[in-house]
C-alpha cells in the first residue's frame, strides 16, 4: 500500500502539477474582446457621469440605436444632444456583465444598471436590464445598440 502511495505522488509530480497543461492558459482571441468591450462599457458610464459628449462621441458608433426602457430611441446625435440640453448623471454603476463574442469584431454585453439621472432638481433612480451591442470600427470599440428595461417587481 505505501508503496503504491508513493509511486502515484511520483506520478503526480513529474507529469501531473509540473506539466503545462495544468497551467493557467493564456487569454483567447475572445477573451481579450470581451475585455476590451468592457473597458469601454467602463468609459461610457466615466462619460455619462462627466457629461463628457467629446468622450461620447468616440464611444459611440455613428448609427448608434438607444432605446430606453420608456420607449423612447435615441441616436447618438440624440443622445448628445440630452447632455447638451441638461441631462445629467449622479450615479452610474453596472453589475452582474456578461460578455458574448458574436463575431471577432461584434460582443454583445448584458448586465445590471443602477442609475440615478435627469435634469437638475429633477433627478430620478432607476435599476434596470441591459443587452447592448458593441463593434470594432477602425480598432476601436463603439456601441451600436443599447436596450434597457426595468425588471418586473419581485
Amino acid at each position: 500500500m505505501k508503496m503504491t502511495h508513493l509511486f502515484c505522488f511520483a506520478v503526480i509530480s513529474m507529469f501531473g502539477f509540473a506539466s503545462p497543461a495544468f497551467a493557467a492558459s493564456a487569454p483567447t482571441a475572445e477573451d481579450e474582446a470581451i475585455a476590451a468591450v468592457l473597458t469601454a462599457e467602463q468609459a461610457r458610464g466615466a462619460a455619462l457621469l462627466a457629461a463628457d459628449t467629446n468622450a461620447m462621441k468616440t464611444l459611440l458608433a455613428d448609427d448608434l440605436r438607444y432605446i430606453h426602457s420608456t420607449g423612447l430611441v435615441e441616436t447618438k446625435t440624440t443622445h448628445i444632444g440630452s447632455f447638451v440640453n441638461g441631462l445629467r448623471y449622479e450615479r452610474f454603476v453596472t453589475s452582474n456583465l456578461v460578455g458574448h463574442v458574436i463575431t471577432p469584431d461584434v460582443v454583445v454585453i448584458t448586465g445590471s444598471i443602477d442609475q440615478r439621472k435627469g435634469p437638475a432638481g429633477r433627478m430620478a433612480d432607476n435599476k434596470m436590464i441591459f443587452t447592448a451591442v458593441w463593434r470594432k470600427t477602425a480598432g476601436a470599440w463603439k456601441l451600436a445598440a443599447m436596450q434597457t428595461v426595468i425588471p418586473p417587481a419581485s
